[in-house]
């Protein structure tokens, strides 16, 4: 039976270094994207296996030269800019919206 919606799209995903989720070089958070994990448990894991045995350190240095860097996604504002530009929103909502990004950065 074949596999349909997200799970599907996810699954079909390649494995990829994050480029938006990182701490480090972003394989945790890659790893979480692509199975749809939190990225918090898969740091841990990264940090339980490294003092059970040592082989945590080894195979995420191994991923971080193998897997390449992941897609880096748009910034809000630039999709808010592409949205005026089409029309599909109004001068003030832009200007609202680079006003929101602003103060929260």
């Amino acid at each position: 039976m074949p596999k349909t919606g997200r799970y599907a799209a996810r699954m079909a995903a390649q494995l990829t270094r994050s480029e938006t989720d990182r701490v480090i070089a972003g394989v945790a958070g890659g790893i979480a994207e692509r199975f749809g994990l939190d990225p918090t448990l898969v740091r841990i894991a990264w940090v339980v296996s490294i003092f059970f045995g040592g082989f945590g350190l080894l195979l995420y240095v191994m991923l971080w030269i193998a897997l390449p860097a992941g897609p880096a996604r748009a910034s809000a504002l630039r999709i808010a800019e592409e949205r005026y530009a089409r029309g599909e929103i109004s001068t003030e909502e832009l200007r609202r919206i680079r006003d929101d990004l602003q103060s929260s950065a």
